[in-house]
């Protein structure tokens, strides 16, 4: 078998196979004998047709077939002996194949394109200090306070306000009809929090526990809902009840409540910490996600179009996955495909520069971490271990898995300096400045 590969370009790949003709008649002549054996022709009994008979009732079929086996057969050898490793075939082009001539056929292939790395180690990098003000561990307090308040029923008769949770029934109507499916009991909102339609949420506001309003809601014609657009509903509301919230006093009995602390003073402390590893988890992304989109920048290749499909693919369902079903609905695909695009393209090129860093590197995982993941995984999924035990997901777990220390190693190599915020804002629009610029020249 001879073996040739034509480079289309860094990322294609043209694999071209000879067979020889003492291989392929081998082939084919196997096939007739089986052909022979199986064969039920009227006036001849099972396993005696004559071979003539075999040939001119089914040589297409075994031609086919020797076709459809050498190819598969003798790919597997052709990739292992050129040492390439494909991501995926865009093309087998076969010659046509016959008795006593040697079979040829071409496969083009995507792979992971070969470039030159710059220099990764020492890329600058300018951060502004880590600082937490006292008005931002006020906020985390207010917060605090927030999610341990209680609501109590509002006993004293006085008109509602922003901030008081209201309990309505309501029932809408189309033409004086009830609607099924615009109707409520016991209902709560928060008023002020945009909850509810702003024409409701008015009449609610300055109303009273009792009250019984009606709001006329208009639809426009280019509504979503089809039943609804251009129509008018009338809304009939009932105020049933209503419950004032009740923030705790910041003391140090707060304090205890919420966790161990001797007094109010500690929370603060550790608020102020947990603050300050937040920053500094944010700050320690955006050094790993500079320093490698500062490579990509740096790199000129041309990308398998497969990765890129794929990873395109990943990021519109991750846009999709969370939206309601009437934002999906308005979305247009083939714009948010062009818009996401650019972004597909620099993270595929970043896993690349990633996977070549590693491996020049010699960064790794050992199996254990890959199991410890892959747990995790069927955790969240909620599928059993096995599941995930598959080729695809543990080269995808491990992958990734070595992409973040490769991040952790650029980070580490990096030359980070502490500069202030204005400065940092400086060479941000100096980057945009010349971003422009660099846009008008290609024009």
């Amino acid at each position: 078998m001879e073996v040739k590969v034509e480079k289309i370009s860094p990322a294609r790949c043209k694999l071209e196979v000879t067979i020889p003709k003492e291989k392929v008649d081998a082939e084919i002549g196997n096939l007739y004998r089986l052909m022979q054996k199986k064969a039920k022709i009227k006036g001849f009994r099972p396993g005696k047709v004559p071979m003539s008979v075999v040939k001119s009732l089914y040589r297409n079929e075994v031609l086919n077939q020797a076709l459809s086996n050498l190819i598969e057969r003798t790919y597997p050898e052709a990739l292992k002996e050129t040492q390439l490793l494909p991501i995926k075939e865009t093309s087998i082009q076969p010659e046509t194949i016959g008795e006593g001539e040697v079979f040829k056929y071409a496969v083009t292939i995507e792979v992971i394109p070969e470039f030159e790395l710059p220099e990764y180690k020492g890329v600058s990098v300018k951060v502004s200090p880590i600082e937490v003000t006292d008005e931002e561990v006020e906020r985390e307090l207010n917060a605090l306070r927030e999610t341990h308040a209680e609501l109590k029923k509002i006993e004293e008769q006085r008109p509602l306000k922003v901030g008081d949770y209201v309990i309505l029934d309501f029932q809408g109507y189309m033409d004086k009809t009830p609607l099924q499916d615009f109707k409520a009991t016991d209902y709560m909102v928060e008023l002020g929090k945009k909850q509810i339609n702003e024409d409701i949420e008015k009449k609610l506001i300055g109303a009273s526990i009792g009250d019984k309003k009606v709001v006329k809601l208009h639809y426009p014609k280019d509504y979503q809902n089809e039943k609804m657009a251009g129509k008018e509903i009338e809304l009939h509301l009932f105020v049933k009840d209503a419950k004032e919230k009740v923030l705790p006093d910041l003391d140090d009995e707060f304090a205890k409540t919420i966790g161990d602390y001797q007094n109010l003073e500690a929370l603060k402390k550790d608020l102020k910490e947990r603050i300050k590893l937040r920053k500094e988890k944010i700050r320690d992304e955006y050094i790993k996600n500079y320093v490698l989109n500062y490579l990509a920048e740096k790199v000129d290749v041309e990308l398998p179009e497969s990765l890129v499909e794929e990873e395109l693919k990943s990021m519109m369902e991750r846009v999709t996955q969370f939206a309601t079903s009437e934002v999906r609905a308005s979305l247009d695909l083939d714009k948010l495909k062009k818009d996401l695009y650019p972004d597909a393209v620099m993270k595929v090129k970043g896993q690349l520069i990633l996977s070549a860093i590693a491996k020049k590197e010699n960064i790794d995982v050992e199996e254990q971490e890959v199991e410890e993941e892959l747990k995790l995984l069927a955790d969240n999924l909620k599928v059993t271990l096995e599941k995930m035990h598959t080729p695809y997901v543990i080269t995808r777990v491990k992958t990734r898995l070595i992409g973040e220390k490769t991040l952790v190693f650029l980070k580490e190599h990096a030359n980070i300096k502490e500069v202030s915020r204005e400065e940092i804002n400086e060479q941000e629009k100096k980057t945009v400045r010349e971003d422009v610029k660099q846009n008008e020249v290609q024009k």
